[in-house]
């Protein structure tokens, strides 16, 4: 998920493991069987959380049995989404050790080990053969990744005709550049990257795919909305981001800042591999 000394400091500390099943422990759950619903408010390490991830499945239309690389995929909680709600069968790569071991933890406790598998890798470099995948699947990646037309582009590789690419991240908006750090996915401008949806826009079409979907800003915020009020509310009982992020209150509220300057807005988007393209 990293490709800067700065970025894969940021992700780098401590195992992460034992710290979140003691705390599914100290809130009453058996850490051999958890529901997903009881991990909603940790699992999805992006904005918005669940219903974010489940109003990206519905526009990229995820369908049972499905290939699904997930890109940068952290923790696994979208990849454990795309399993158990959709069927999808999982790949869920993230460079970060740590992220990797608590996935494959978690994914176990939910039952859903058959449908993701957790790969060890680098985004830039996917250790994956060409067209070996229906759907890439990137959420709140972008922001850590100088090279976006190499990502792309390497996404693009491994995409087979016809295939998918689903992003859901943060872009730069109107108010300019990031002021207020930390933010959730970096301590400082060393190791944020948030462009805006235009240059994005320009990366993905120079890889050769077709834009389908394009909801930027409040087009956005709406699937995402009408998502949620088919979820329900995260439930309060200590599984949180918190278990996960160093100063979490602090980046949270220099989230709120940068956003309320109008200098993150949320960008939802449905590319495909044509089909007879190279």
């Amino acid at each position: 998920m990293a490709n800067t000394t700065a970025v894969a400091n940021h992700y780098d500390g401590p195992d992460l493991t034992e710290a979140v099943f003691d705390a599914v422990r100290d809130a009453g759950f058996d850490p051999d069987r958890l529901d997903l619903d009881e991990l909603t408010a940790l699992d999805e390490f992006h904005a918005l959380g669940r219903p974010a991830t489940v109003a990206l499945a519905e526009l990229v239309e995820i369908e049972p049995e499905m290939s699904v690389l997930d890109i940068g995929a952290g923790i696994g909680g979208p990849a454990r989404v795309l399993a158990d709600r959709y069927g999808a069968n999982v790949t869920a790569l993230d460079a970060t050790e740590r992220f990797c071991r608590l996935n494959e933890r978690l994914s176990q406790a939910t039952g859903l080990t058959e449908r993701v598998r957790v790969v060890r890798g680098d985004a830039l470099e996917l250790p994956f053969a060409d067209a070996s995948y229906e759907l890439g699947w990137v959420q709140a990646l972008l922001q850590n990744i100088v090279d976006k037309s190499r990502l792309v582009a390497e996404i693009a590789r491994v995409l087979a005709p016809g295939g998918r690419l689903a992003i859901f991240e943060a872009v730069q908006g109107p108010g300019g550049p990031l002021r207020h750090f930390p933010v959730p996915w970096a301590d400082d401008t060393s190791g944020s990257f948030v462009v805006p949806a235009a240059e994005l826009r320009e990366v993905i079409a120079a890889a050769g795919l077709e834009i389908l979907v394009w909801n930027e800003g409040p087009a956005a915020q709406i699937e995402i909305i009408a998502a949620a009020a088919q979820l329900p509310a995260p439930p309060e009982n200590g599984l949180t981001l918190g278990l996960l992020m160093p100063n979490y209150e602090a980046r949270m509220e220099a989230l709120a800042q940068n956003i309320a300057e109008q200098r993150i807005e949320l960008l939802q988007v449905v590319a495909m591999k044509p089909i007879d393209g190279p």
